[in-house]
Order: structure tokens, then sequence, then C-alpha cells
């Protein structure tokens, strides 16, 4: 049997300890070289952002829900893209990456604002390069909203890995899934929202603590803390809908598995591709995985930076073909 084939292993080995061995280097010597700047928004959200500042192409990066910049699943392809002379920008939304204290209120998928706000910045600040976006699970999700934005149109690429595309689906999988993936994301809410209970004083908060599944909890912060009137409007104002799709002016690659364990590919699927958006269905993965063997290559990993590096290589040769004439 091949463990690589299946999806929940392959889910569970792109964030396992087992992958810090491969990765601590790499991680570290990202982070020497990045630089980090605190970023507000014009409703005063404060977000992280880290860069390297070497080259004249930028890859930013969103992390899957509350993760961060050093997560398992996207460090190997930022140092990849690194490593063939990329710069490497990673962005913490609001809540990840221990980010608690500097926002009371909390995460919403929904709320993009802030994001948009950022990558415009970054455009703004690197106005003569080539910028790329790349985004996991629910960061996808997000990505592919943004380059559906009309404030930002300079973008080249947007990537996309196991993207979020209905929200409710892909809960109710987290919550039927493998009782070892359901625990992962409830211990990692419980954590965000311990630290923010305790650093911003929200004791109407603590309430959700108890509750055994993400649909509750879920249903708990949209009554209590998001604008929303109930979890289908949230919902709703997340999912990524064939509007979206056909929004999108950019060339956009959207990779998923057929056995993601979290995060099904029916919905996606159910969409249709357009001139610049581009479904790559993979048929082994997991969530965020696509993980071939014991040593973590990865053939998608590969395949994105290469194609960066041949949409480059293509900008070049047609400014030589211009000055030749």
């Amino acid at each position: 049997m091949n463990l690589f084939k299946n999806g929940l292993f392959n889910t569970l080995l792109a964030s396992s300890p087992l992958r810090e061995i491969e990765q601590k280097p790499l991680r570290k010597k990202l982070n020497k070289i990045s630089s980090k700047e605190i970023f507000t928004s014009s409703s005063s959200q404060s977000i992280e952002i880290f860069e390297t500042d070497l080259y004249k192409k930028k890859v930013i990066f969103f992390p899957g829900w509350l993760g961060h910049k050093d997560s398992k699943y996207l460090i190997p392809l930022a140092y990849l893209l690194h490593t063939n002379n990329f710069d490497i920008i990673r962005i913490h939304p609001v809540d990840h990456g221990n980010t608690e204290h500097l926002n009371k209120d909390f995460f919403r998928a929904t709320d993009i604002q802030t994001l948009i706000e950022a990558l415009k910045f970054i455009g703004n600040k690197y106005q003569d390069n080539e910028i790329h976006l790349i985004g996991f699970s629910l960061g996808g999700n997000i990505s592919l909203r943004i380059s559906a934005s009309d404030s930002i149109g300079f973008l080249k690429n947007t990537i996309v890995l196991s993207p979020v595309i209905d929200p409710k689906i892909s809960m109710h999988a987290m919550d039927n899934t493998a009782w070892i993936l359901k625990k992962y994301f409830l211990d990692k809410w419980r954590r965000t929202l311990r630290r923010k209970i305790r650093l911003h004083n929200i004791v109407n908060a603590k309430e959700a603590l108890k509750y055994k599944n993400l649909e509750e909890m879920t249903e708990f912060f949209t009554k209590n803390f998001s604008p929303h009137k109930n979890v289908k409007e949230l919902f709703a104002g997340y999912a990524i809908t064939q509007d979206t799709i056909n929004q999108i002016k950019n060339n956009t690659l959207i990779y998923s598995s057929v056995d993601d364990p979290c995060v099904p590919i029916k919905p996606l699927c159910s969409l249709d591709q357009t001139n610049n958006v581009k479904f790559k269905p993979q048929q082994y993965g997991g969530h965020c995985g696509f993980i071939d063997d014991f040593k973590f290559n990865s053939s998608v990993y590969e395949e994105i930076v290469n194609k960066l590096l041949l949409l480059n290589h293509n900008k070049e040769l047609r400014g030589s073909h211009i000055s030749n004439n």
C-alpha cells in the first residue's frame, strides 16, 4: 500500500513533527533574511508582514486558518521559490501567528478589507516588480477573493492549494472526518480563543470553550461576535462562487485533491473554469499535503515553481525579441 495515496496520511504528514527535521534549517534561513512590519489598516486592524527584499520577483503567502509564516506546508514552497530568486512575503491575518494581542476583534473570514489594503500597500511599494499570490486552504479562499477584487490589479499569478470553496461543506467534513483531524482544528481554535480571552478580557467568549465541534463553535461566534444574522449568511459571505471565478482577471491555478478529508473537491468541480482560472485536480495529496515520499518531495510544489519561472522566462524572451527588432 502506498501511504502517500491516502488522503488522511498525506494531510497528517504535512504538519507532522516528522517534517520538522527537513524543515527547520529552511525556516531558519528564511526567517534570518526576513524583516517584520506591522501594517495597520484604515479600520485600525493590525497585521504582521514578513518579507525578504533581494529580488524583483515577489510572492505573497497566506497560510491556512490560524496558520502562520512557519506553517510546515508553507515553508518548503516558500524556500523553493526563494532559492529560485523570488522574494517571499508572508502575511499573518488577524489572530494568525500568535498575534491575538494586536486586535481585540476576532478574525472573520468574511472580512478581508485589511488584507486587501495590505496587498495594495505591497503593490505600491514594489511598483516595478512582478508580484504573485499563493494561499493555502482558507488562505486560498482569501487569495481567490482578493484576486477577484477590483482594487487589486497588479497580480501576475494567483496559485491556491486546497482552497475552501463551500465553507459549510468543509466545516461538516472537518467535524465528521477522522477524530484526530477534528481534534486538531478544535484545539487550534481553543488555543487562540484562550489567548484572546486572557489578553482582552473577553469573558463572554468563554462559553465557546465548552463546545465539542466546529459547527457549535461557529454558531456561537456568529450569534455573539459577528455582524451576520446566522451561519448561512456568514458562509455566503466567503463562499467561492462562479461569480468570484468570473471576476478574476489574472492567471490563476487552483490545486485540490480528490482525497482531501477536510475540503471536499465536489464544490470546486461544480464550478466552471475560465480563460484566466484553471483547475488542477490531483488524485492524491490530502489537505495541503501533496507529499510524494518520506523525503517530503512534492511534484506539485515543483510544478508551481516551474510555472512561475517559465512565466518569467517567456517574459524575458518577449522583451529580447522586441529589443532585437
